[in-house]
């Protein structure tokens, strides 16, 4: 993977990167941008998704972020971790809100298009952006779930009428050693109860990204940015 240029941002509630997409130029004060925000994983930081980017469209603006719970030198989580699997319901709920306010932020801050406006998630960061779009679905166009899962224990109080239609792509291993493939399937089951608008994938892979499962992201992209 190439060192793709970012720059680092202290001036928002959430430290982050940004990668600006192509032709873009900070003078035009009128252009706004398809976005994408990245959330990682459990224990990860904000350098683990962001060069996803020179594999998916080039007109994207993306800004990840880095989780407010430190776990280890350099590593991170959007929420304390108290049980595997089971976010305890008020924490879970702060980080959304957290989350929440951030978006208000970027969007005031940076040329983004809000109509265009996607979370990717990688494993907890995943679970994350499927709790938001759940429970805030007006607030995104859709997300991109990758090895993760819906914590239906952990009281999410679904917007029902809001999520009909929202659009999500999800990208699952079947040899997912890390987060269990039956807990994407319940997720799957769960999301289709909704009625989201679901695409559901499964790829020979553990707990990862590979070109293949990029692939199609891009191709759920290609569909949402005409």
């Amino acid at each position: 993977m190439n060192q793709i240029p970012v720059e680092e941002r202290t001036n928002l509630s959430i430290y982050h990167l940004t990668h600006f997409p192509a032709g873009y130029n900070p003078a035009d004060k009128e252009t706004r941008y398809p976005a994408i925000f990245t959330l990682h994983g459990h224990g990860s930081n904000e350098r683990d998704l962001i060069g996803l980017s020179e594999y998916l469209q080039e007109n994207l603006l993306w800004v990840s972020g880095r989780g407010p719970v430190d776990f280890a030198p350099g590593a991170y989580d959007w929420y304390p971790v108290t049980e595997f699997g089971k976010p305890d319901p008020a924490l879970l709920a702060a980080s959304l809100e957290r989350i929440d306010n951030f978006i208000s932020e970027l969007l005031a801050t940076y040329p983004i298009d809000p109509q265009k406006f996607f979370l990717m998630g990688f494993s907890q960061g995943s679970m994350i952006s499927m709790s938001f779009l759940l429970t805030r679905p007006q607030r995104i166009a859709g997300i991109i779930a990758q090895s993760g899962y819906i914590p239906l224990q952990s009281g999410l109080v679904v917007d029902e009428a809001g999520v009909k239609g929202k659009p999500i792509i999800m990208t699952h291993g079947f040899e997912d050693s890390s987060m269990p493939l039956e807990w994407s399937h319940q997720s799957r089951d769960f999301l289709l109860t909704q009625g989201v608008d679901l695409e559901y994938h499964n790829f020979h892979m553990d707990h990862t990204i590979t070109e293949e499962s990029l692939g199609a992201i891009r191709g759920w992209l290609d569909k949402r940015l005409k």
